[in-house]
């Protein structure tokens, strides 16, 4: 019997609450927990598909500033409840308690 792997993920998602405020609209967005499992296949796949995204947007020769080489890019990333790979952006580190932290380093020449 093959068994396909999994990876159990804990995450949040946004449900839109039903009822309605005094003036007729919906109320914020409510954020409720949920748990899935993920296979291992479909995890590495949207891993993959994030980091070849970074690969275009860091797409850079040399990037420098005079006599300064950046040699190093460090950022923030979180799963979702669906197993996609999400760049944090400004203050939502904080928030974030279960962040990954990635950081690329400029391969130094032999």
């Amino acid at each position: 019997m093959d068994e396909t792997e999994t990876i159990t993920i804990v995450a949040t998602e946004t449900a839109q609450s039903k009822s309605l405020t005094r003036g007729g609209l919906p109320e914020a967005a409510i954020r409720q927990t949920v748990e899935k499992a993920i296979s291992v296949e479909a995890l590495s796949a949207s891993f993959n598909n994030f980091i070849n995204g970074l690969r275009k947007v860091l797409n850079v020769e040399q990037a420098s500033v005079g006599d300064l080489v950046l040699d190093e890019i460090t950022f923030s990333v979180e799963i979702g409840a669906n197993g996609e790979f999400k760049l944090l952006g400004t203050g939502v580190s904080a928030n974030a308690s279960s962040s990954l932290a990635f950081t690329l380093r400029r391969k130094k020449d032999l």
